[in-house]
């Protein structure tokens, strides 16, 4: 059996074919449905390219110095609080400071020459306020540590004597010195070394303040008592000081050298009388 169609069998009307109205809604509706999805899509991929977008680069902020590299504050400059003027021993004298003491006490140093260069050498420890150490150390002791503080050895000393002066009684006796040399082999060159010198101390607990050192006078010799007492009241307080009781107890005296020759009366009285010689008969 054969089955043939011809155009008049068709259920189409002749002419060209058109879409039925629905379809061409559909057809827009889907149209309009995929532009918004690709719209969408669009979007969403440009979104995350944005934010992975690299921001400027933020100034970076300048580093803070560390507290090493600003320079220390200078330390205020420490002053003598006391001055002896001696151009017969030493016309530029040394003055050294110890650190503060825990009780508040300040002790300078004076030095007026060299212990081994033969000449007169001078050498005091001022401290003030003495606090808890005043009057604390016996003589003999005290006077071997601040010898020691200047690098000398005791090798004898003597009973003290008071040595008036006008800021009181010091305690003074014949010392003997020498360098501390370490060592047995440095015995013999510090035995050549020694000298003989005056040691003396002021403890006023009145002023609350201490005075300790050595003199030594030319040579091998101690220095003379009165010279030492002549020097010993040159110390004067400075005027910068604010200490009232101080500056009472050593004003600035003015006078010859304390090392001056003695006077011809007593030089004439120092020496020894001629012998008589014994008449012959």
């Amino acid at each position: 059996m054969s089955l043939s169609v011809s155009g008049d069998d068709l259920p189409y009307a002749a002419g060209p074919l058109r879409a039925r109205p629905l379809g061409n809604l559909a057809a827009v509706s889907m149209g309009v449905v995929a532009l918004l999805v690709l719209a969408g899509s669009l979007a969403f991929v440009r979104a995350p390219q944005q934010q992975a977008a690299p921001t400027p680069a933020a100034t970076p902020m300048a580093r803070a110095t560390p507290a090493a590299a600003t320079a220390p504050a200078a330390a205020p400059e420490r002053t003598a609080a006391f001055r002896l003027e001696a151009p017969e021993i030493d016309k530029d004298p040394k003055i050294a400071f110890d650190p503060p003491l825990p009780s508040g006490g300040r002790q300078e140093t004076h030095t007026f020459g060299a212990f081994d260069n033969g000449r007169p050498y001078l050498r005091l420890d001022i401290l003030q306020p003495a606090g808890e150490k005043l009057g604390n150390s016996d003589f003999f002791l005290d006077v071997a540590r601040h010898a020691a503080r200047a690098g000398l050895g005791v090798v004898r000393i003597g009973q003290p004597t008071p040595l008036v002066t006008r800021a009181g009684a010091f305690e003074a006796a014949e010392i003997k010195l020498s360098l501390r040399e370490g060592g047995v082999a440095a015995a013999a060159a510090a035995a050549a070394g020694e000298r003989s010198c005056l040691a003396v101390r002021l403890v006023n607990a009145s002023l609350s303040m201490e005075m300790a050192g050595v003199a030594c006078g030319a040579g091998t010799k101690p220095m003379d008592r009165r010279a030492l007492g002549c020097l010993l009241d040159r110390v004067y307080y400075l005027p910068s000081g604010d200490n009232r009781a101080l500056a009472r107890s050593f004003p600035r005296l003015e006078g010859p050298g304390c090392l001056a020759a003695a006077p011809a009366g007593e030089a004439e009285a120092a020496k020894p009388a001629p012998k008589k010689r014994a008449a012959r008969h």
